[in-house]
């Protein structure tokens, strides 16, 4: 899987967003907008699994999923869990953003659908957490009760066959597709280490 997080550039935020919502045509690439993109999004794309980029009860309603304690809207335990549980009642997947191993131990216990891991040092740089830091995925997976996404800088097709091949179920991607020039091709390129 391949998770999207179009954050808020520019580049992935009002008509972009729609834009490039329409170059995903594989189930396996899942688009995280913004609230306020979300239910245009759904609109226009009602076959897409769309997640929202953290919790709004009022603008997620079309939304299937939602990304908690992102390194740009970090959360308490105590928040999460609370935000978990909400989820869980309005029928909405959850992936907790972690940055360590004793992160991904306490939230093992809520359940999420899925535990995203990342370095947030690495995040849009130069360099990927799963080449900086395979052994601790490699960990994390290990440590993780529930199917592990990596992100950090995740780039090309080799990033996210390392990121299997660590033990990952899929990666979070952000400024790569932001900032391409070609996003299609740049999508295509990610989706390529899903089938390999």
């Amino acid at each position: 899987m391949i998770f999207l997080n179009f954050k808020i550039y520019e580049e992935t935020s009002g008509e972009n967003t729609l834009k490039l919502c329409r170059l995903i045509k594989d189930k396996r690439v899942i688009p995280c907008l913004q609230a306020v993109d979300i239910y245009r999004v759904k609109q226009a794309l009602p076959e897409l699994e769309i997640w929202g980029q953290y919790v709004d009860p009022v603008g997620l309603a079309a939304a299937s999923g939602v990304l908690l304690n992102h390194s740009d809207h970090p959360l308490n335990l105590e928040t999460i869990t609370a935000t978990v549980k909400l989820c869980r009642r309005e029928g909405l997947k959850t992936m907790i953003i972690t940055d360590s191993i004793e992160l991904i131990k306490k939230t093992n216990g809520l359940q999420p659908d899925y535990i995203g891991f990342e370095d947030p040092k690495l995040i849009g740089g130069p360099v990927a957490m799963i080449e900086a830091h395979f052994d601790l995925v490699k960990q994390a997976v290990a440590a993780a009760q529930t199917p592990l996404i990596v992100g950090g800088g995740i780039r090309t097709t080799e990033h996210v066959r390392k990121s299997f091949q660590a033990g990952g179920k899929g990666v979070l991607v952000a400024s790569e597709l932001a900032k391409s020039p070609n996003p299609e091709a740049t999508l295509r390129e990610l989706i390529m280490g899903l089938d390999s």
